[in-house]
């Protein structure tokens, strides 16, 4: 029998996915928590999340990747399979500038729609109608410094602000539960902000902070957190999500 005519093709039936939608998750290289923190938060069977990862440089103050945005977001599913792309990298955006960094998220891939971070973040704060913030961070001194005109020029005032000055995603990864609740106590303790919110996507948070929340009495906010609520807001996602803080647990 000739092989090559052997081959059977069947007819195979498909059927269109029910997903109401479809997010591209982009990771540094060096984050440990940041991709499960924010699929954790997505409801699996109503939104896909698919991720890929970039090199960076984080010197000096500044913020580029190893290669260009195109490059990266070209690794994720093509036209008409995503709906949103998220960048996730709160300093980044920072130093950026979160209309630069949407911007170059929209030349990258053009026809979605686009979130980061700290761009998140001042979204969620302003839903919260929190003006008042305290700022934990864990990155370096300067660095962490870089967020307070940040936040000042988007109409927040800075009540406490404090860091533990880690130098790396791997020790950020690392701090403990204990550590993460002392500090933000304290800060909320010495200021009576609105709101406090926690940065970095490779702060082990997320899955305390409904505890968080009760401990301290004010809404929690942190990177990952925030760019989920704004990831499933414009997919178009408005169901309440328990466990990840007052931010999630009201419609939208």
């Amino acid at each position: 029998m000739d092989s090559q005519n052997s081959t059977r093709v069947f007819d195979g039936s498909t059927r269109a996915s029910k997903l109401m939608g479809r997010i591209g998750l982009i990771l540094l290289s060096t984050d440990e928590v940041g991709g499960d923190a924010f699929t954790s938060i997505i409801p699996k069977n109503e939104i896909a999340v698919f991720t890929t990862r970039t090199a960076y440089d984080h010197r000096g103050g500044g913020f580029s990747l190893a290669t260009s945005f195109a490059q990266v977001a070209g690794t994720l599913p093509p036209a008409g399979r995503l709906d949103v792309l998220a960048f996730s990298c709160t300093s980044g955006t920072v130093a950026m500038g979160a209309k630069s960094l949407l911007s170059e998220l929209a030349n990258a891939r053009p026809g979605l729609k686009y979130t980061s971070p700290a761009a998140a973040g001042l979204a969620a704060l302003r839903n919260l109608k929190a003006r008042r913030v305290a700022l934990l961070t864990p990155y370096r001194r300067d660095v962490h410094r870089s967020f307070l005109p940040f936040f000042k020029e988007n109409g927040f005032d800075i009540t406490a602000d404090g860091t533990f000055e880690k130098s790396t995603d791997a020790e950020i990864g690392e701090l403990c539960r204990e550590s993460l609740f002392g500090a933000a106590r304290a800060l909320v303790r010495s200021a009576l902000p609105d709101a406090l919110f926690i940065s970095c996507t490779a702060t082990p948070i997320v899955p305390h902070i409904a505890d968080l929340e009760k401990e301290v009495g004010i809404p929690v906010v942190s990177s990952s957190q925030a760019m989920a609520w704004d990831a499933l807001r414009l997919v178009g996602y408005r169901h309440s999500i328990d466990g990840f803080g007052s931010l999630l647990a009201s419609t939208r």
